[in-house]
């Protein structure tokens, strides 16, 4: 991002802190530029994390967007181009990972027309992803018999690279807080002496009838504590200065809800790092069906650190244990 990029973000930011709590925008801006010199935070760094109400002690145990940024430069240091791909498209992904993904699902540029067809014929609904895809954009649920011209779907699909898949059936504990799958995103991290370590991990609901549950488009993220797995706090979103004690769709109170199969959760996201021990961080999002885990994606360049620190406690000294030793 350019200096200049940068700092309209700063302004415009600035500018909703001073709609939403009032003060200086003046007052906002420059701090957040002295924070971003200080701690490489980003504006939304300092908008999400509440950096405004933080002291300087308290900014450096976070994991900002430019420590994030080290670290995986760093710490994927063995990633090929190769591996980078896989990872970057999802069709690649599931496919070199096909022991945690579970539904079935076609990239729809590299099917024929009649495989496609047989697809639907055997759902009643699915879900178009862009191959490419982030941050929960241009994803879509649809009911197969609200199609009505097929080929024309099937033409979109190719021309726009995206993959049709089967709806994730998620356990009724995390269906009652949203029809959208809600998943779960862990970060880890692989130290210097190759050992896996859990950094953090939040519980992402998407709002309202959202088809995605991701933080940038709408979506609620709520703080989970490792070891049981259960919602510890209110949630946040990237938008407004809220705590969402209740689920902004469903109004289910979110603090003390426990995940189902927390454990198998945890073992995936470490069963994971290992299927590729090139990596060394990623953001792991997963679902959990009535049968247990279902990987959706690991966010291997970008893991999130904001999502995964809305426990108010900073994850940039974990981040620092692991990289001792590492060059």
């Amino acid at each position: 991002m350019s200096r200049w990029s940068a700092g309209k973000k700063i302004v415009q930011m600035a500018k909703e802190l001073r709609r939403q709590r009032g003060g200086l925008a003046s007052a906002y801006a420059m701090d957040a530029v002295g924070c971003s010199f200080r701690h490489q935070a980003s504006p939304e760094n300092y908008f999400v994390l509440r950096f405004y109400e933080l002291d300087e002690k308290e900014r450096e145990t976070y994991l900002t967007s430019g420590r994030s940024a080290e670290a995986d430069r760093k710490l994927n240091r063995h990633m090929t181009a190769e591996l980078n791909r896989v990872m970057s498209r999802k069709h690649l992904f599931y496919r070199s990972f096909s022991e945690f993904v579970h539904r079935e699902s076609i990239y729809v540029p590299e099917s024929p027309y009649l495989e496609f067809a047989a697809f639907l014929d055997r759902r009643e609904e699915f879900v178009l992803k862009p191959d490419r895809g982030n941050k929960g954009q241009g994803i879509e649920r649809l009911k197969t018999v609200d199609v009505r011209d097929r080929r024309s779907l099937y033409d979109r699909c190719r021309e726009k690279g995206l993959l049709a898949e089967q709806a994730i059936p998620q356990h009724e504990e995390l269906e009652r807080i949203s029809s959208c799958v809600n998943s779960v995103r862990i970060n880890a991290a692989r130290d210097g002496e190759g050992a896996v370590r859990l950094i953090g991990a939040c519980l992402k609901c998407g709002a309202g009838g959202a088809a995605a549950d991701n933080f940038h488009s709408g979506g609620v993220a709520y703080p989970l504590d490792l070891d049981c797995g259960t919602v510890t706090g209110p949630g946040r979103n990237n938008t407004e200065i809220r705590d969402y004690e209740y689920h902004p769709g469903s109004s289910v109170c979110m603090p003390g809800f426990r995940v189902p199969y927390w454990e198998d959760v945890k073992g995936c996201a470490l069963r994971a790092m290992e299927h590729m021990p090139e990596l060394g961080y990623v953001g792991w999002d997963i679902a959990v069906t009535p049968e247990g885990p279902e990987l959706i994606e690991g966010n291997c360049h970008w893991p999130g650190g904001n999502i995964i620190q809305l426990d108010k406690i900073g994850k940039y000294p974990l981040i620092k244990e692991c990289l001792k030793g590492v060059t």
